[in-house]
């Protein structure tokens, strides 16, 4: 039996139902493709950076600050997962026009930041953006109190953590000041203009925007409002609970960027190989402008994040698995995508037409360690008479240990094959990724891989 016969096999064994009840539930919360995007809770706490990122696009990073930057992303995933039993990780949530993640929902938000020098009994003074973050956490929240968690990453020490406990006088004072500067931004973007934002938080020799000439800052520009800041009550550090949290990191170890980083190398591992081994960025970021429409994978992300607060976050995950999130629903792993497909999906149609979709489901509960999955098929053009979402229920009881395994199998062939420099030791990506494909040229897939499977 080859590789491709086990894989179908798999797919096959995989228990999938239909779950219009939840379908129903959802769809009343999409919004409509013509509501603008969500701002970001970050995106208000610096609004001039804000702004030339949505004119400009991503400001250009030296390899090794792009190596840091993805490194610390990795240790706050780490130092989230040893807090896992502590609550909720990454809890998504959209109010009004305004998206967050609140990195720990406990019994308070809790926001966790990691860097050098934790800071000192007055974070107010000392890094002001980070008492905005939580205050507004819990402001929409509703919310008077949270959590501010420093932790200080040595490398011949063990992380050192200091943990403030903060409240807030009036949430609904600082949801003022939160619209405020969300009506400020979005004017700015609507006329192409940051004359009037305040000014960037990150002025100076550090900003990528700056030294790229991407930006027209001066740093003469008035400061930002400290309305937000004005509204702390109080401030206490909480050494006994800082305590117990350094002893759980104490054991981390330092991560490290693996063969394999994101699930969908599990999907394609002769992509994968290209996109390691292609000097150049062939793969450029996805990016819609910021005043088209949205698609329906946006506005299905949108409708969960309306939601209950807790209800979509993220799951922890073991070694070996990729740095990327794993989104759940509820309790089960959840896959979002978007289909152009004229008719609803039957169960046999997910299974063959789709079996990516099962795959990197199956992937992503592996990862996670957890037998239920929930995927979530958004429609670009809804049947009539039919809701514009579908919601699909995998049970992985049987299965999750083989596509554990199968994870395995290919994490060490894609760096088996980047070793050796033999991309022909991978498995083709299906016909259909041909058209789109940027590394078409050098890879043939498209002559080997047969049949499409759309």
């Amino acid at each position: 039996m080859t590789e491709n016969d086990e894989v179908v096999e798999l797919i096959g064994a995989v228990r999938l139902s239909e779950d219009p009840a939840l379908g129903a539930e959802l769809a009343p919360r999409l919004p409509a493709a013509s509501e603008p995007r969500a701002l970001s809770v970050t995106d208000l706490l610096d609004p001039r950076r804000a702004f030339w990122r949505r004119q400009r696009g991503p400001a250009p990073l030296a390899p090794e600050r792009e190596l840091r930057l993805e490194l610390g992303r990795a240790w706050h995933r780490r130092i989230g997962d040893a807090m896992a039993s502590e609550g909720r990780l990454e809890v998504r949530l959209r109010r009004g026009g305004v998206a967050g993640r609140i990195d720990l929902l406990a019994d308070v938000p809790v926001e966790i930041k990691t860097g050098g020098v934790r800071p000192g009994a007055a974070p107010p003074q000392e890094r002001a953006e980070y008492v905005e973050q939580l205050a507004v956490y819990c402001a929409l929240l509703g919310r008077r109190e949270g959590r501010l968690v420093h932790v200080a990453l040595e490398e011949s020490a063990p992380p050192s953590v200091g943990v403030f406990r903060m409240r807030f006088r009036d949430p609904a004072e600082i949801v003022r000041e939160v619209e405020r500067r969300e009506a400020d931004l979005r004017r700015a973007i609507g006329a192409s203009r940051a004359t009037d934002l305040p000014r960037c938080r990150w002025y100076g020799p550090a900003c990528e925007y700056r030294a790229a000439g991407l930006c027209d800052c001066t740093g003469d520009e008035p400061a930002a409002s400290g309305s937000i800041v004005a509204e702390q009550e109080a401030v206490d550090e909480d050494p006994s609970l800082a305590s117990r949290w350094a002893g759980r990191f104490a054991s981390l170890e330092a991560p490290s960027l693996g063969p394999a980083e994101r699930f969908r190398d599990g999907l394609y591992p002769r992509r994968s190989y290209f996109r390691r081994t292609v000097v150049g960025p062939a793969e450029a970021p996805h990016a819609r402008p910021s005043g088209s429409p949205m698609d329906a994978y946006e506005r299905a992300v949108a409708a969960l994040e309306r939601g209950p607060a807790g209800e979509v976050h993220r799951l922890s995950t073991g070694p070996g698995t990729p740095e990327e999130e794993v989104l759940a629903w509820g309790e089960a792993a959840c896959l979002v995508r978007a289909s152009r497909a004229r008719s609803r999906l039957t169960v046999d149609d997910v299974k063959t037409r789709f079996p990516q979709y099962v795959l990197e489901l199956g992937f992503r509960c592996a990862a996670a360690a957890t037998p239920r999955g929930r995927l979530l098929i958004a429609y670009e053009t809804p049947t009539p008479g039919e809701l514009p979402v579908q919601v699909f229920d995998l049970d992985l009881e049987a299965t999750v240990g083989r596509f554990a395994a199968l994870w395995g199998a290919r994490r060490e062939a894609i760096a088996a094959a980047v070793a050796r420099g033999r991309p022909g030791e991978l498995a083709p990506c299906p016909a259909w990724m041909a058209v789109d494909c940027p590394y078409r040229a050098s890879c043939g897939c498209a002559e080997a891989a047969g049949r499409s499977q759309r």
